[in-house]
């Protein structure tokens, strides 16, 4: 059985591999679920004429809640800042297509995925 770190990591590359695939140059963190105490390094980075996607990926086998710590969305955007881009939170439930949810310096912002 996976573990779920390995399973998330998996749903990452299948979403880098996705993203590659429509012509988007990507690159995966390689410290992508920790390890980095200095600067933030997020999931995904995608880019393409004109824009960059910073993307923290997020994946669960079941519907519900999805909890992300204040600490790590200011961390997100300062790395799209820094990038000139857009930070997005990326979401798939099992069955389910990735759904992109833009995130603003404006406030933080609780969406509630439906079917």
């Amino acid at each position: 059985m996976s573990s779920p770190k390995r399973k998330g990591s998996a749903h990452e590359r299948a979403l880098a591999n996705k993203l590659w695939d429509m012509g988007l140059a990507v690159l995966r963190g390689c410290s992508s679920g920790g390890g980095v105490k200095k600067r933030f390094v997020p999931d995904i980075v995608a880019i393409g004429p004109g824009f960059v996607l910073v993307i923290e990926a997020k994946y669960r086998s079941e519907r519900g809640s999805i909890r992300i710590e204040g600490e790590k969305v200011e961390k997100l955007l300062e790395f799209a800042r820094r990038a000139r881009g857009d930070a997005y939170i990326a979401v798939k439930f099992k069955g389910d297509d990735w759904r992109f949810l833009p995130i603003t310096d404006k406030g933080v912002i609780v969406v509630r995925l439906m079917t």
